[in-house]
């Protein structure tokens, strides 16, 4: 995002599209060009200005000669108060002037004296740069901290080839470097009644994704499935193919992806079986207001070489978390998650609903 900013900023520059404009603010450069617009914000790191010839900008704080503005801004000074004041730059002499309007100021401020422009847009921006999506970015963390995940604890229903409660343990980790990203997820779901096991269902998941493009990508995945219950001993899945980011913002992420690989199962009653499958689906999150977030993931395995619109399985997973007590790190959530096998085992329902809500620990 910010890569991008640059480069128009870089472009513009290039163009002569830094001329001055009456009634405008203005940012001077360190390279001797001057951007004329609307400054938005200053905050330690940077300044963003928003352009009549194209969309906001953000530039790095450490490149700035000096500031203009045209009216009276909001500062807040390095001593932590709060004012008005005039920015003024001479670009011959180099002097900035910050004239506060502040009875208790002394005369007039240098640049280096003004901690913010505008403090409560500079908070805003803060606290949407905390809450925003792992793979809404493309460049990589500036902490160098590459690894998420959460470990997640709750209580499942199920309907279909069992009608019981059970316990889930969901583990799932995510290292994203911005331009690749490896996620890695493991799944437990079992229940015992009277020293009888009437639920068992274990999954694996790990997938690669490599950026070719800011939004086009490929990736390589690995699942591994066991449910004694929908008579599968081993279900092993192998896909490869390309994904593409249909929206990719802080709060707002929606790829689409589709593969082709192979799928081996083996049956718990005996046998097993090789196929081609083709795989297409969805994953998509959402970041509504500071403490809902709304996940879905969505995908559809044909088999290629036998009879795929006769074949086919589907998956859905949709999730609903919300923080515990504005916690960062512990969440709720409620999940609903379908299978549906159109071609199932002899004896075994098509259609397996699970419902789930647990506590989750971020880390």
């Amino acid at each position: 995002m910010h890569l991008f900013r640059g480069v128009a900023a870089a472009a513009a520059v290039g163009l002569g599209l830094f001329v001055p404009v009456a009634q405008a603010d203005t940012v001077f450069l360190d390279d001797g060009s001057r951007i004329n617009g609307k400054i938005v914000s200053l905050s330690s790191d940077e300044v963003v200005i928003d352009p009549a010839f194209t969309d906001t900008l953000t530039i790095e704080r450490a490149r700035l000669s000096g500031l203009t503005s045209d009216e009276a801004v909001e500062v807040m000074l390095a001593s932590g108060k709060t004012t008005r004041a005039r920015l003024s730059y001479d670009e011959q002499s180099g002097a900035q002037v910050v004239q506060a309007d502040s009875d208790d100021t002394n005369g007039a401020l240098a640049l280096d004296d003004v901690s913010q422009i505008a403090p409560k847009v500079v908070a805003a921006q803060q606290d949407d740069d905390e809450y925003a999506l792992p793979e809404s970015d493309s460049l990589p963390p500036e902490d160098a901290d590459y690894w998420s995940g959460n470990v997640e604890l709750g209580l499942n229903g199920r309907s279909g080839n069992t009608d019981t409660s059970a316990w889930r343990t969901k583990l799932s980790a995510l290292r994203d470097t911005g331009d690749t990203r490896l996620s890695l997820s493991a799944t437990a779901d079992r229940e015992e009644e009277d020293d009888e096991t009437t639920a068992e269902e274990y999954l694996g998941n790990a997938r690669f994704e490599y950026d070719l493009t800011q939004r086009l990508f490929w990736f390589l995945q690995q699942e591994l499935e066991r449910d004694e219950f929908e008579d599968i001993d081993l279900r092993s899945r192998s896909l490869i193919g390309p994904g593409y980011f249909l929206a990719r913002r802080d709060r707002l992420t929606f790829k689409v992806r589709s593969g082709i690989g192979h799928q081996y199962e083996r049956y718990t009653s005996g046998g097993s079986s090789h196929e081609a499958i083709f795989s297409a689906g969805w994953d998509y999150a959402q970041l509504v207001g500071e403490w809902l977030k709304l996940t879905h993931d969505f995908t559809i395995y044909p088999e290629v070489t036998n009879s795929p619109s006769e074949n086919f399985i589907l998956e859905s997973a949709l999730g609903v978390e919300v923080p515990i007590a504005n916690s960062d790190a512990w969440h709720l959530r409620a999940g609903l998650e379908h299978q549906y096998n159109n071609n199932p085992e002899p004896g075994v329902e098509d259609l397996d609903t699970t419902y789930n809500l647990g506590v989750v620990r971020g880390f």
